[in-house]
């Protein structure tokens, strides 16, 4: 026996009994279950008859063995029997009922936990393939800006024009494409012209120009990208249209020929109540027509998002909803949720008769798209100069998209009052209510040449 002093319980494996079957204490292997012992014959030592199954109140106490002078002993008795005396292989004792079993293995356990990890690692590996998919099936963000012109030659497959598309920068990826194509049952497209693809596209938008067809042969195509100044948007209707001139086209928005439900009669000025869009017209189109054709867009448009309800949604005119879709146009970064933040900015100032500062509204009454503002161009004053003047610029300052006008009459909820560009690529702005804590994004981003 090992001394207590140089016991390891470290090194002692676990012992594991398990109930001995009945029969096993006479030192002969373990009786069968009682169904098959009662179904075959069990030899028995000569002079003995062979095993009886008894009730437990009939059983007679363990008669002494022949030729034994022991008394028979009790469990009790057994239990205290001295160590160096070998135990009677034929009596049953307490410790006679179990068996040593072998400890269980940890093998079980490592496959288990080897199995968890794997299913595991699988799972991230699934979930980031299918968030890498969503992206290029839908980029975040809103597209960007139309491409010119994409010509689907005749006899392209899908393939092809998967290719294509993501050459052109509609799409991120002509692969995933084909197959979300193939999920979709979509297709096949027709061979022509198509005009109305966005980079940054997500596959039903790409999908959704496809399905609408190529532009006529015949036809002409005038695009108008959102933001644009009135001014410029004549100049790109006479380049796509030569029979038109600027003159021709400004003289019939003078002439009165043009009508909208939008302009008040007192504004002389139709800037901001034309739809930035894309159009198709005939050749032989004459100036009202398409003009009018942009002007009844805008009413559409404007009717669907509850422009003819203003004053009731907003406490503005339609007009001034207009004005402020404008601004909110020129003003924009590239998050989305940007529209509806300087929407709050312009309400709130409004709201507290504050001037806007809108630099984009000063360069307009200066007759200049784009630039920095010196301290002579901010002392001038013009009406649309919103770093002196309160309010709003007396007339819109651009042509505002769908978009911009639907943050118009239902801004953001927040209480921001200041905003600064922070970054140019992409373009966007920090917003606050606190005028320290706007001054200094404004001082860091100088500070990182963003303006």
């Amino acid at each position: 026996m090992t001394p207590p002093d140089e016991f390891d319980h470290l090194d002692v494996q676990p012992v594991v009994r398990q109930r001995r079957r009945q029969g096993a204490a006479d030192g002969g292997a373990p009786v069968e279950d009682a169904s098959r012992a009662a179904n075959r014959q069990v030899p028995t030592e000569p002079g003995r008859a062979g095993p009886q199954r008894q009730r437990p109140q009939d059983q007679e106490p363990q008669r002494q063995r022949p030729g034994s002078q022991e008394p028979q002993r009790s469990r009790a008795q057994n239990a205290q029997r001295p160590q160096g005396r070998r135990p009677d292989p034929r009596r049953a004792t307490a410790d006679d009922d179990y068996v040593v079993l072998p400890p269980p293995t940890s093998g079980a356990r490592r496959l288990f936990a080897v199995g968890g990890a794997a299913v595991m690692v699988l799972a991230i590996l699934i979930g980031g393939l299918l968030l890498w998919a969503s992206r290029q099936v839908d980029p975040s963000g809103e597209p960007g800006e139309l491409v010119a012109s994409v010509v689907v030659p005749s006899g392209s497959s899908t393939e092809a024009i998967a290719e294509l598309l993501a050459q052109e920068g509609v799409i991120s990826d002509a692969r995933m494409f084909r197959y979300y194509v193939g999920w979709k049952g979509a297709g096949p497209w027709d061979a022509g012209e198509y005009v109305d693809f966005r980079t940054d596209s997500s596959f039903d938008e790409a999908i959704e120009v496809l399905d609408s067809g190529p532009v006529q042969a015949q036809a002409r195509v005038i695009r108008i990208i959102e933001g644009r100044r009135l001014s410029d948007a004549l100049v790109q209707i006479s380049e796509q249209l030569p029979a038109l001139t600027v003159e021709v086209l400004q003289d019939t928005l003078d002439s009165g020929a043009v009508t909208s439900a939008y302009k008040p009669p007192e504004v002389a000025s139709w800037e901001g109540l034309l739809f930035p869009d894309t159009y198709e017209f005939d050749e032989a189109v004459t100036a009202q027509e398409v003009l009018q054709a942009m002007a009844t867009k805008m009413e559409d448009v404007l009717d669907g998002l509850g422009y003819d309800k203003a004053e009731t949604l907003q406490g503005r005119t339609a007009y001034e909803l207009v004005t402020i879709a404008s601004l909110i146009e020129k003003e924009t970064g590239a998050p989305a949720e940007e529209r509806g933040m300087i929407s709050r900015v312009i309400s709130n100032r409004l709201d507290d008769d504050e001037t806007l500062g809108i630099d984009a509204s000063v360069l307009y009454g200066l007759g200049r798209d784009a630039g920095e503002l010196t301290r002579s161009d901010l002392d001038t004053e013009t009406p649309y100069n919103t770093r002196i003047i309160t309010g709003l610029p007396p007339t819109p300052i651009a042509l505002p998209g769908e978009a911009s006008l639907a943050a118009a009459i239902e801004p953001s909820d927040g209480d921001w009052r200041y905003y600064v560009l922070v970054s140019n690529d992409p373009p966007q702005h920090f917003f606050t209510d606190d005028y320290d804590e706007f001054l200094e994004a404004k001082s860091d981003a100088q500070a990182d040449g963003v303006f």
